[in-house]
């Protein structure tokens, strides 16, 4: 079965548009600094939703940069091949998980 190139280069592109507006949306948002409040709590809350915000940028940076890092694959010619084993990438893999790297076996064996 041959691999939907066009459709899977068109999810990615459109993740990679999200993720950005979505980083460039967080940046908007962030707080000015921590420490302008005259009571505590109101300080600590700014402190947790720093922290939020914080492990939500890497979040999405990662994610960019393995949609990027599919879509590097896909010019070089090397998409749909995993990097660990050099198989082929089950396409029902690629269909849920566009960026996918690792072939399902590769991948169990990463996260043991």
């Amino acid at each position: 079965m041959t691999i939907p190139f066009d459709r899977l280069r068109r999810a990615l592109e459109e993740e990679q548009f999200r993720l950005r507006e979505e980083l460039a949306r967080l940046d908007a948002r962030a707080p000015e600094g921590i420490g302008y409040h005259d009571h505590m709590a109101d300080d600590a809350t700014d402190v947790m939703d720093q922290t939020t915000r914080a492990a939500l940028r890497r979040h999405l940076e990662i994610r960019l940069q393995e949609v990027e890092a599919a879509l590097r694959r896909m010019e070089e010619g090397t998409y749909g091949i995993c990097v660990m084993c050099g198989r082929p990438i089950d396409i029902a893999r690629l269909k849920a998980i566009p960026f996918a790297a690792l072939c399902l076996e590769c991948q169990s064996k990463r996260e043991r």
